[in-house]
């Protein structure tokens, strides 16, 4: 694997990463961060961005209910 695919599967988490983290108000352990990085190790871009929507519209929605 070359350093920048590396680079770029860490960044395809990322984002999914600090929505969890967001929605839970705390940092993720190193076990839930694998888990993460090896779930979203197979999306493509755009089925990561249907994901990182349906996450945030969740969240949302959850925040407007407290």
């Amino acid at each position: 694997m070359r350093a920048e695919s590396g680079i770029d599967h860490l960044k395809k988490g990322s984002e999914i990463k600090e929505i969890f983290e967001d929605a839970l108000q705390r940092n993720l352990s190193t076990e839930e961060n694998l888990l993460i990085n090896h779930w979203v190790q197979h999306f493509n871009k755009e089925e990561r961005a249907t994901v990182i929507n349906m996450m945030k519209e969740l969240v949302n929605k959850h925040k407007r209910h407290d």
